[in-house]
């Protein structure tokens, strides 16, 4: 699934966590602190970060964005490797693959 398809999913959900609390658009970027631009831009799928996390937020729906972000920890190898540092960057060497086009299963 491509980058574009992802924004417009969550500008879709953000429109349906709106309308289920029965929210005007005016309504929400008052809750959430944004302009009425912002909460339009988001509900298109073309917003920043910040600006989901503010709606979210007023959405009560942060937790779900948090969800998508799991806190993995220091991983059983790092502790091994180091009992007294903890790891602050990639070593390189490891090359990552191009995402393929699977559907998002949230």
């Amino acid at each position: 699934m491509d980058s574009n398809r992802v924004s417009a999913i969550i500008g879709q959900r953000v429109r349906q966590y709106r309308l289920n609390q029965d929210l005007t658009q005016e309504d929400l970027a008052t809750l959430a602190n944004v302009s009425l631009n912002a909460v339009k831009s988001a509900e298109g799928g073309k917003s920043t970060l910040p600006t989901y996390v503010a709606i979210l937020q007023a959405l009560g729906h942060i937790d779900n964005l948090l969800a998508a972000f799991p806190d993995e920890g220091v991983s059983p190898v790092q502790l091994l490797k180091s009992s007294t540092k903890q790891k602050k960057r990639a070593s390189g060497k490891t090359r990552v693959k191009p995402a393929d086009n699977e559907e998002l299963d949230w």
